[in-house]
């Protein structure tokens, strides 16, 4: 039998065979090793990013929940010392007839002779500066039965909640607060405050009391509900602990009659107001009346039963954390994967030699494009960022404006005003109190006192006015540029006639309202400093889709180039800041000789409907 390859050859085949079989071994081990060191150095780094990402949510998470509580924290100080210097203000007015030895002598007259007119003239004098103050809705002279003497306004009648107090103010002989009742007559929600009238040497009964019903509605109830301008999700609250229960002391959002009608059981452990009515104070957990879970912020009024609850929805505090959560998934996992797809292309180039220089050119190449393209995107979002940074500081400079004004304003009248108001009593008392016999020189000037603080309260009440008129926020901006015209063409003898010829009566919001007045103050106030003009006209007028507001005086002009392009101009740039931050758009026209126009357009759909 022939064979194919002779017996010496066939050793050398087989042997050749096992050779290749040799040599190929290394290269696979070295590929399985290279494999299996790529998977090994993936589950590092994907460890690893995890772990990072991880460690920024939770950091993230934390400092969230503590900037959260620091809002809370920081909002919640205020107001409760806004609470404490307005509980001391209202005790500071009523001090001034307590203990006050011509009120003292003054009422004891008209209680010794109620037919004696001039004592009754007195006394209303005395209790007609507190019916002045729009808080204190009804003013009542009491004898020391509890009965009503006099009242402010006649008639009113007295609740048995204010009666109930009068043997305990006759015991201490202080002042006392009569805290959060309802009336009798209307269900009216007020307080008191009651008086004792005593001689000032503290050793006899008080002769009678003096009741100050105050209004929550018109300062306190306000002052709860204001919020923020840097963060308008938080809320507060009022609440005080009865037999059994918390009681709300405020209205809610969507429960205008809450006060004193609404109440949660002392069982109820998950309420905050429960938990902050046993005790706890500082930043507390759980849920608010309609069970929606809140963080929220406990502290106890100082010489009051009333604990503030200052709190935000939980759910928008962790809003941003599940964004925060799944974006860093989202991040981390994009990375592990891109990461892993970058081993698998370095082990693949192991068995892809032949490729190797293009698969990296075009790998180069994007990456080249992807970082350009990031670097492009956050240069956008950079010069997107630092747009918004100054338009958002803008705005905030425009608020803290007006909140300086309105805080301004009521201090005037707060503090200067009722000074005002007190010398002027005190001067007309002297008056009163000087005999036929006192010198005629003294009279009169006692007389020429008493006019100056009447003129300096008016002026007083002119430039409150001027800061933002009261009647805003109550008859809106057309009533309000009317009487502001009137006042503008007195100062000034610039006649101003404003016309509204706006189809539509709806109310813009609040807000833009305020920004249109400031804008209509500074263009005026820049019409009788520099236009000589004899003429100004404000017009409200519909356009179309939008309300155009128009400015306009018949004064010398100026050139918009040369005015508007130089930076000591800073009534220009005001009016156009404000304009921006009601979404309105400012157009300032004029020429040398032939006046000067602002034109303010604002679209209807920021129309709000009527305050009722």
């Amino acid at each position: 039998m022939t064979t194919l390859f002779p017996p010496e050859t066939g050793g050398r085949v087989k042997g050749h065979e096992i050779n290749l079989a040799v040599q190929m071994n290394p290269f696979a081990q070295k590929q399985r090793l290279t494999l299996i060191n790529s998977i090994l150095l993936f589950l590092l780094l994907a460890g690893t990013i995890a772990a990072v990402g991880y460690r920024a949510y939770r950091n993230f998470e934390k400092n969230t929940r503590a900037e959260a509580e620091d809002w809370l924290s920081a909002i919640g100080d205020a107001k409760a010392g806004g609470l404490k210097d307005w509980r001391f203000d209202i005790l500071s007015d009523a001090g001034l007839i307590h203990q006050n030895k011509v009120f003292y002598d003054t009422v004891s007259l008209y209680f010794t002779d109620t037919g004696n007119t001039t004592a009754r003239d007195n006394v209303l004098a005395w209790l007609e500066g507190y019916g002045n103050n729009d808080e204190f809705d009804q003013v009542h002279l009491l004898d020391a039965d509890g009965n009503a003497r006099l009242s402010l306004p006649e008639g009113s009648p007295l609740s048995e909640k204010i009666r109930e107090q009068i043997p305990e103010a006759a015991r201490i002989r202080q002042v006392k607060f009569v805290d959060f009742y309802q009336n009798e007559s209307d269900d009216k929600v007020s307080l008191a405050i009651l008086v004792p009238i005593l001689d000032g040497t503290d050793n006899n009964a008080p002769i009678g009391f003096v009741s100050l019903q105050i209004d929550p509605n018109i300062r306190l109830y306000p002052y709860v509900a204001r919020k923020t301008a840097n963060n308008t999700a938080v809320q507060s609250f009022l609440i005080r602990r009865e037999e059994g229960v918390v009681v709300f002391l405020t209205p809610f959002r969507f429960e205008s009659e809450a006060t004193l009608n609404l109440s949660v059981p002392l069982n109820d452990q998950n309420n905050v107001a429960v938990k902050a009515a046993l005790g706890q104070q500082g930043i507390l957990e759980g849920s608010d009346y309609y069970g929606v879970p809140i963080t929220a912020m406990a502290q106890s009024i100082p010489g009051s039963p009333w604990i503030l609850i200052t709190y935000i929805d939980t759910i928008g505090v962790n809003a941003p954390i599940r964004e925060y959560f799944w974006g860093t998934i989202i991040v981390a996992g994009t990375i592990i994967l891109y990461s892993g797809l970058g081993l698998v292309l370095v082990w693949r180039q192991r068995q892809l030699k032949y490729f190797q220089a293009e698969a990296e050119a075009a790998e180069a190449l994007r990456k080249t494009e992807e970082e350009l393209r990031t670097l492009t995107q956050q240069l956008d979002s950079k010069v997107r960022e630092r747009t918004e940074q100054l338009r958002a500081l803008s705005q905030q400079m425009v608020d803290m404006q007006e909140k300086q004004i309105q805080n301004l304003a009521r201090e005037l009248h707060d503090s200067v005003g009722q000074n005002l108001t007190a010398i002027n009593l005190n001067l007309s008392l002297i008056g009163q109190l000087l005999t036929e016999s006192s010198p005629e020189s003294l009279r009169a000037r006692i007389a020429d006192t008493s006019g100056i603080v009447e003129e300096t309260v008016g002026r007083m009440r002119n430039i409150m006015a001027d800061f933002l008129p009261p009647m805003l926020e109550t008859y809106g901006l057309t009533p309000t540029l009317s009487w502001y015209g009137e006042q503008f063409t007195k100062r000034t003898n610039i006649p101003l006639a404003v016309r509204d010829t706006r189809t539509d009566p709806t109310r813009l919001p609040l807000e833009t309202e305020i920004g249109l007045f400031r804008i209509t103050q500074e263009a005026l106030s820049n019409t009788a400093k520099y236009a000589r003009a004899s003429q100004a006209d404000i017009t409200l007028q519909d356009d179309g889709d939008s309300t155009l507001m128009i400015i306009a005086d018949n004064g010398i002009g100026f050139d918009p180039d040369t005015v508007l392009a130089e930076t000591s101009h800073w009534g220009f740039a005001i009016m156009r800041e404000r304009a921006r931050a009601i979404d309105a758009e400012f157009d300032a026209q004029s020429s040398p000789g032939n006046g000067t126009t602002i034109l303010l357009r604002l679209f209807k759909f920021n129309a709000k409907p009527p305050r009722r």
